[in-house]
């Protein structure tokens, strides 16, 4: 799915970056250009001029754009003996080696959200008791917190990466206030800080270390650092000074405050070095991390210098009959290698039906694949997964095999585990959860139901008791014991949808939901607006697939088969790909599909809206497929009409 096409001919505008004797350059490069090869043929020509090769610093913002690094050093021509005296990374890799020339190597650094769950379990419900001493009723989130780690998470990238408690000031002081003057919520403010007291205590003048680091961690403690007042390191043992000649920054259209802040201070201190920086302005998204589109445009010349900015505007991934509606939105030029042939069409779909009917004709007919490639080549690229729960089904119906990424499949979401489960209840369905799916059932239904069992005096104790209880112990005894401890709204709710639910009637179904109130449910147990969409999303789509059944349990019976489907999937299946559009940047596939491009839900003029648009249509190689419904179409697609 990443490009490895070789370059046989170099263009003008490579052999301009190339031959650049400016000390800052920062090339604007379109979507499949050819950025991380262009970025290796420049480092090939500082070698050639006599540059050290171990003393040129080659960074990537993730791990995949890393080894792409190392694939273009192979074609343009490097040999292996070059390449490997290249220091090649991560940022965060980078940040965390300087760490360690302070704290030595015993800070443990997790990749996956399970290793810090716990952490940011208890850091909720540390902030919860002080929250609710300063301002009651305030604090959001019920129970553990177990459903809002991986949101709370990836918003406490985007603080990290954004620095926006730093640049807040040092007399910042958290209120409900001042959380939303910031841009966040007064919850994941205060779970924040107190996971960040839990994880470090770096600035407190003790000169403690951290005690553990998640991703993008090791550079924002090192960006603190850099900031303190009262650092610990002298100019004569500062960590970044690496005798660095160049420092060259793929995907620089991912760059944040605290990769900024590193970034000026290695060039800072490591006198003369120059800078390439390459990126594409129109992909910055800055709910990722913090991103920020300061640095590709005015940030860099405030904060550095004026760099010599050069363009890169040929695409070697698509044909002009894409490259130019691409140019048209974006309001730049972009050229195509004439040898490339692609196509763009609009269709018309109103319902997930006739947007299943595109995605199977492009998957039997194999419209838009090469002939070597798989069904991993298409694409459906989403705006909403949560909406994808209908299209699922269709799919496992149909016997189309496919993978999600950037996002849970239907089978897997909380709340329709949580629903199935207050189902399989109310109907006394004898089928059992498949093994893998039970544990995650019992646990979103104690999440959203609450409570601590009798006998149990902590959230830990009650954890164990779920965990352990067998499927039928749990049906039969520990849920009513959580409904009988939890709060009385919530509880009676869920007994209510429950009775309505016991009739099996199928035509009640949409009555259960809305007797649940599943969406203020959702508001106890996740802390940002876009995860309780994300669930009255899904919920939606399980509706519609209700209808398509005679009875509650038989959708329940159905729902089980499709476990036991989705586990017996071979690995190295060929699989259609559904992917969240935050999550295919730095991809590509022969023929991409971005539905529900509709006016009021696609084309807002936020600038991050904008930019997934563009990100989205721009990751196809061969055919490019937008739908929309009926004269509901966005305002992105004029471009594309022309």
């Amino acid at each position: 799915m990443t490009s490895s096409r070789v370059l046989l001919k170099w263009t003008d505008e490579q052999n301009a970056i190339r031959a650049s004797r400016s000390n800052r350059i920062i090339v604007e490069a379109n979507a499949g250009a050819a950025k991380t090869t262009t970025a290796a043929f420049t480092i090939a020509g500082l070698i050639e001029r006599g540059a050290n090769p171990k003393k040129i610093l080659s960074l990537s913002f993730t791990g995949p754009g890393v080894q792409a690094f190392e694939a273009a050093f192979a074609r343009v021509g490097l040999s292996r003996d070059i390449a490997r005296q290249l220091p090649v990374g991560t940022v965060e890799d980078f940040c965390a080696s300087r760490l360690q020339r302070l704290e030595g190597s015993g800070v443990r650094r997790n990749e996956r959200a399970e290793d810090v769950a716990r952490a940011v379990i208890a850091a909720i419900a540390v902030a919860r008791e002080r929250a609710e001493g300063r301002f009651p009723g305030e604090f959001s989130l019920h129970g553990s917190g177990e459903l809002a780690v991986e949101g709370l998470l990836e918003e406490f990238g985007q603080i990290k990466g954004s620095m926006a408690l730093q640049r807040a000031g040092e007399y910042f002081s958290l209120t409900p206030q001042t959380a939303s003057d910031l841009g966040f919520s007064f919850t994941t403010l205060s779970v924040f800080r107190e996971y960040e007291r839990e994880r470090t205590a770096f600035l407190d003048g003790e000169g403690e270390q951290a005690r553990f680091r998640y991703q993008g961690d090791a550079t924002y403690d090192l960006a603190r650092l850099l900031l303190s007042d009262d650092p610990p390191f002298s100019s004569e043992n500062h960590p970044l000074w690496v005798g660095a000649e160049a420092v060259v920054f793929d995907e620089m259209h991912d760059c944040n405050w605290a990769i900024f802040t590193v970034l000026k201070t290695l060039l800072e201190v490591n006198d003369g070095c120059a800078f390439l920086g390459v990126g594409d302005r129109d992909q910055v998204i800055h709910a990722k991390d913090g991103a920020d589109s300061y640095f590709m445009k005015d940030g860099f010349d405030i904060e550095i210098g004026e760099p010599k900015r050069l363009p890169l505007t040929l695409t070697h991934r698509f044909g002009e009959s894409l490259a130019r509606p691409l140019g048209s939105f974006s309001g730049k030029a972009y050229a195509a290698n004439k040898d490339r042939k692609s196509a763009v069409e609009i269709k018309v779909t109103n319902t997930t039906e006739e947007l299943l009917y595109v995605v199977e004709e492009a998957a039997r007919s194999r419209r838009g694949l090469d002939e070597d490639s798989d069904l991993q080549d298409l694409a459906v690229l989403l705006r909403h997964p949560g909406s994808t729960v209908e299209l699922e089904h269709f799919l496992i119906v149909k016997g189309l095999p496919y993978e999600t990424i950037g996002f849970k499949s239907f089978l897997e979401r909380p709340e329709i585990l949580f629903i199935r489960m207050l189902l399989t209840v109310a109907v006394d369905l004898q089928a059992k959860f498949d093994a893998g799916m039970l544990l995650a059932a019992k646990r979103a239904t104690w999440q959203f139901v609450g409570g601590v069992l009798p006998g149990a005096t902590t959230a830990g104790e009650t954890e164990k008791i779920v965990e352990s209880a067998t499927e039928e112990n749990f049906r039969s005894f520990a849920l009513h014991d959580l409904l009988r401890a939890t709060e009385p709204r919530v509880s009676e709710r869920i007994l209510g949808a429950m009775a309505l639910a016991s009739n099996n009637n199928i035509a009640d179904f949409s009555k259960v939901i809305s007797a649940l109130g599943i969406n203020g449910m959702a508001r106890r147990v996740f802390v940002r607006g876009s995860d309780v969409e994300e669930v009255e999303s899904s919920i939606s789509g399980l509706l519609s697939v209700a209808k398509r059944y005679a009875s509650i349990d038989s959708l329940l019976n159905a729902l089980l088969q499709y476990d036991y489907a989705a586990k017996s999937k071979k690995q190295k299946e060929s699989r259609i790909v559904l992917s969240t559009i935050e999550s295919s940047k730095g991809l590509e596939f022969d023929h991409v599909i971005v539905p529900g491009v509709n006016a009021g839900s696609f084309d807002g003029k936020n600038p991050d809206e904008r930019n997934l648009f563009y990100v989205a249509t721009s990751r196809a190689r061969n055919l490019l497929t937008i739908t929309h419904a009926t004269e509901r179409a966005s305002r992105f697609l004029a471009s594309f009409r022309q």
